[in-house]
């Protein structure tokens, strides 16, 4: 057997041996360097070492160390066989547990098969002239037994782990036997049939890019967790290495052509025979490669593209679908078309419920629309941190591989659960903004074929393109209902709702304003408004640009028909994107039936309270004519009891003028004045006579001061009394036991002035306006433990104001009292 000198083929061995090593470090350094890892490295390191001593033997080489480059190439294929069997044992996540002197035992053929390699009993290398010839020594039949059974152990180890194995990792031995059996085509091809059969061995560099071919595909399937498609993978497997052989053979003849009749015409090899072919390989590598690939792929997997290309043109097409349906019969129908699986469902994350829901489905029974998805589920927790897709045959893999973690197990576990619950053989996330906004579940396939890498990166690309249509067309759908919805109220509205533009036409009329007016849409739209004059109109239009408020307006308009409106009218300004004010929105209440009503309450009340005023003056003036003993002697609990009645009496008296001053105040009649010369002083002491029951129970203690002169105005004596006696009443109810009240009289120029300080509770100044208004009442737990329906101080400011005066208070803050002045 004759080895010529070839430094094409040095190099191509070279070549194959670096990229082997690269592979064998790279699955080393970025996995999790188990003993299946490193036992791979260790396989490539030796295929490195047996690739290199191949381009040795090319270059006739011939004595390293002492030793042939023939032995050099045994030597270092020695290791391989029995590296195969450990890997065999550790494929794909399993451990390897043997003793030392089980360890021992399998090294014993390895160690004696090096002996008779370095004693040339199995091969020896002889130059002669230009060539090397190869001899094989008596020994050889045993180096085959070798290698013959440690690869039969090792293939039995890796048929028996594949029965055993799960989907998944069934997935991957199919992968690895995919390799093997490329390998060992390429190997018996061009190695042992070129050697035995020819007696040639100027084609066994073929053997180490046999071999790159194996370590390739066992990488891929160890590092690459989600594996192809077994069937699409052996067809490419089978296809490419066709191309590949077609490229190598067709290069390796030209090769052999230049070297031809380079030694034709010199007689011997030159080097320059290498220099046409190089230039050949050059120009024509990349047309030739590029034109088989694409005729491959239109033979052998036209109908994967014609998917593939589907899903890409409809990923294109769902950016532009603003409707939630349309986009979820698109993303449907395509996938089920296209990949032909058994369901499909499609869950949606609502923001208003917090919860996944199904929200279309395809292959399931009726009632699988809107089951719930918790965002704190395994499942949902796992697609938004990883970003990928999970696949339930995977889960199950890792819930069954003993190297998984109990935690890691759980988890599995406990998402595989919920992918059965969807009946998903594989879940698809979807995000927008770094948000898991949905989740397409995907069941088997119809073929039973498992989702290939490239579905899943079709998928999820889909899928991402998908989440922000989806986020779009959820932004469309709630913007839809929203105006809907606010169209159904606006429209619904027995108010008249209506928009103008600024040059006063309708831009809308609802329903109400057509019941109240009379006038339909048709009648008004792109018109001014029938019910407002051309003046009147502008005038609202030009307070609200100036950012008046306009809000309760009350007039007075008149229907179609001509009947009087009384109506209460609101009108708010209308903004675009930048601000601007672009028209006016109204809002009219037609009052006149709240008119009838409030003129039915005012005759109520004025009824009633006078009716109750009636029999209460006997009531005070038998309870006087008691407590004089006008009527015979009392015993003193007789009397204290009187005058508790005449007290309450006397109160509830105020009530009832209360209430006759609201029905009076609401009925907008003014208050009636009889007016009388008067001293204030006796007015005041009036009512500290009548309050001194009360000033004494909290020991308060009360200053009165006063000019040295009277002072005389003229005045209605029971309404300026009661104006004191709400003021007085107030700073008694707030001031705390042991507190001060302090009241001073004095004459500021041609006006009187009084006030009342107490040491009670005290006012925010936001309040000091607000407790004059009918009914306020501070909102605090004193005040509302105290009583009272928040009038006096109203009525007390009436009072004040129909005798040309001023009411007014102060306060230093919480806690800090109050002062209550008042001029006439």
């Amino acid at each position: 057997m004759v080895i010529n000198y070839s430094p094409i083929s040095a190099w191509l061995s070279l070549t194959t041996g670096a990229l082997t090593l690269l592979m064998g470090l790279f699955v080393y350094f970025r996995s999790e360097r188990k003993q299946v890892h490193l036992l791979f490295s260790l396989v490539a390191g030796c295929l490195w070492l047996w690739s290199n001593s191949i381009a040795l033997l090319y270059l006739q080489i011939n004595n390293i160390l002492g030793l042939d480059c023939s032995q050099l190439v045994l030597l270092t294929a020695v290791p391989i066989p029995l590296l195969t069997f450990f890997f065999s044992q550790t494929f794909p996540n399993r451990k390897m547990h043997y003793s030392a002197a089980a360890l021992t035992i399998y090294l014993l053929p390895s160690i004696l098969i090096s002996y008779f390699i370095l004693w040339g009993l199995i091969i020896s290398a002889n130059p002669i002239n230009d060539a090397l010839v190869i001899s094989l020594g008596s020994h050889q039949l045993l180096f085959y037994l070798y290698i013959i059974s440690y690869f039969t152990l090792a293939g039995y180890n890796f048929i028996r782990n594949y029965n055993r194995a799960p989907l998944i990792e069934k997935n991957k031995y199919k992968y690895f036997f995919s390799g093997i059996l490329s390998t060992i085509l390429i190997v018996v091809g061009f190695n042992l049939s070129s050697v035995h059969l020819f007696g040639s061995a100027d084609l066994i560099f073929m053997g180490p890019l046999g071999t790159l071919i194996l370590v390739g595909t066992t990488a891929y399937a160890m590092l690459k967790y989600r594996l192809m498609d077994i069937s699409l993978v052996l067809k490419k497997t089978t296809a490419y290495s066709l191309m590949t052989f077609a490229i190598t053979f067709f290069y390796v003849l030209v090769v052999i052509i230049f070297e031809s009749l380079f030694r034709s015409y010199y007689g011997r090899y030159s080097f320059w025979a290498s220099i046409p072919a190089a230039f050949v390989i050059a120009v024509t590598f990349m047309p030739v490669r590029h034109h088989l690939q694409n005729m491959t792929d239109r033979i052998f997997f036209r109908r994967t593209i014609e998917y593939q290309q589907v899903i890409k043109d409809v990923t294109k097409l769902i950016v532009s679908v603003t409707d939630l349906n349309t986009l979820f019969r698109l993303i449907d129908r395509t996938i089920v078309r296209a990949m032909c699986v058994k369901s499909v469902a499609v869950l949606l994350f609502e923001e208003k419920a917090k919860h996944y829901l199904v929200e279309k489905t395809n292959g399931h029974p009726a009632d699988f629309l809107k089951q719930q998805l918790s965002p704190d589920s395994a499942l949902a927790k796992y697609l938004a941190q990883a970003k990928d897709a999970v696949v339930l045959e995977e889960c199950r893999s890792q819930q069954n591989s003993s190297l998984s973690s109990n935690e890691l197990k759980a988890q599995m576990l406990a998402i595989g659960g919920e992918l059965e619950r969807f009946g998903a053989s594989v879940a698809i996330p979807s995000f927008t903004k770094g948000r898991l906004v949905g989740i397409l579940c995907l069941g088997e396939k119809l073929s039973g074929e498992p989702y290939s890498p490239e579905d899943l990166e079709l998928l999820l690309t889909m899928a991402q393109e998908a989440g922000i249509a989806i986020e779009n067309a959820k932004l469309y759908r709630d913007i839809t209902e929203t105006r809907d919805y606010l169209n159904d109220l606006v429209q619904g509205s027995d108010d008249a709702i209506l928009t103008f533009d600024l040059s006063g036409k309708v831009m809308s009329w609802n329903r109400g304003a057509e019941h109240i007016f009379g006038y339909t849409a048709e009648e008004v739209m792109d018109k001014y408004p029938p019910f407002l004059s051309r003046d009147e109109l502008q005038g609202y239009i030009d307070r609200i640009i100036n950012n008046d408020t306009l809000k309760a307006i009350e007039l007075e308009k008149y229907s179609k028909s001509g009947k009087p409106l009384p109506l209460l009218l609101t009108i708010s300004p209308i903004h675009d994107q930048a601000e601007q004010i672009i028209g006016l929105s109204l809002i009219i209440k037609d009052i006149s039936s709240l008119r009838k009503v409030e003129q039915l309450k005012h005759e109520f009340l004025s009824v009633v309270s006078h009716e109750l005023r009636t029999p209460l003056t006997p009531i005070k003036g038998y309870l006087s004519l008691l407590l004089d003993e006008s009527l015979g002697r009392l015993e003193v609990k007789q009397k204290e009891a009187l005058k508790v009645i005449l007290g309450q009496s006397n109160h509830l008296h105020d009530l009832i003028d209360s209430v006759i001053d609201i029905s009076r105040i609401e009925s907008g009649r003014p208050l009636e004045l009889q007016k009388e010369p008067l001293f204030i002083e006796e007015v005041i002491q009036a009512s500290l006579d009548a309050s001194a029951n009360a000033i004494a129970a909290k020991h308060i203690n009360l200053t009165l001061l006063c000019p040295s002169e009277k002072l005389a105005l003229m005045g209605d004596r029971k309404k300026l009394l009661r104006a004191f006696d709400n003021i007085l009443g107030n700073a008694v109810k707030f001031t705390p036991v042991k507190g001060e009240i302090n009241i001073a009289i004095e004459k500021d120029h041609d006006q009187l002035k009084v006030s009342i300080a107490d040491s009670g509770i005290g006012l925010e100044d936001g309040e000091l306006e607000k407790i004059f208004k009918p009914f306020y009442q501070v909102d605090t737990s004193y005040t509302r433990s105290c009583g009272g329906i928040g009038m006096g101080l109203s009525i007390a400011r009436e009072i004040v104001e129909a005798h040309d005066g001023k009411l007014w208070a102060e306060s230093g803050g919480l806690g800090k009292g109050s002062r209550f002045t008042f001029v006439i």
